[in-house]
């Protein structure tokens, strides 16, 4: 049976990833992990036959990042990179860093257990164009890197100073990229566009153990 490593910071979507693993028949759950930086080590002491990547965790290392570190120290383990995050540039930097597959959560047509198998059958599935999303008088792909990022934060709640502190800028800049998110998408504040971004299923935005 396969074993697979799970790399995951928000529950919910963890725990739907583990229960398909075991409703699979055929998956066996090695761990599952909050922080993509703990996977490369865990990779190299375990036998570990596939790893489902998100790209944003917690911590300081991305999961595109990660799984490039992991092909190095295990270069048969099969890595599905998994995200909600429509960003071109995560295709280029998945396949770049060896990545065997590429997932949207939520978005692409075929379900990841599919996309599981095809890969462990040593087919490569990574789709054809980044999905196009609206949101309001904007489409995804007018936005920028930090501004999804930004946006991500903003799903989550985080005020501006918060927004500052993880992106590691000034909270001015903060303001800025929150200012061209609503001048872009044309919502009057921070709370409609979280709650179009969450309808759209465009980003996930992480959900506290408590429910919050």
């Amino acid at each position: 049976m396969n074993t697979v490593l799970i790399v995951e910071d928000q529950r919910m979507p963890r725990e739907n990833m583990e229960r398909m693993l075991a409703e699979s028949g055929h998956y066996q759950l090695a761990a599952s992990i909050a922080t993509a930086e703990m996977a490369p080590p865990l990779c190299a002491r375990r036998s570990i036959d596939l790893v489902l990547m998100d790209v944003c965790t917690k911590g300081s290392k991305d999961g595109i990042e990660a799984a490039a570190e992991i092909k190095a120290v295990s270069p048969y383990t099969k890595i599905v990179i998994v995200t909600s995050m429509v960003e071109e540039s995560y295709l280029e930097r998945a396949r770049a860093a060896g990545a065997d597959s590429f997932w949207y959560k939520d978005i692409t047509r075929e379900s990841l257990l599919d996309v599981i198998d095809r890969t462990m059958a040593d087919e490569h599935f990574y789709p054809d164009a980044v999905p196009v999303t609206q949101l309001g008088q904007a489409y995804s792909t007018d936005l920028t890197r930090r501004e999804i990022e930004v946006l991500r934060l903003v799903c989550e709640g985080c005020e501006y100073d918060e927004i500052a502190q993880t992106l590691g800028i000034s909270v001015r800049t903060a303001k800025a990229h929150v200012s061209s998110l609503l001048a872009k998408t044309g919502y009057a504040n921070r709370t409609r566009l979280a709650i179009a971004v969450a309808k759209k299923n465009f980003i996930i935005p992480k959900l506290e153990d408590d429910g919050v």
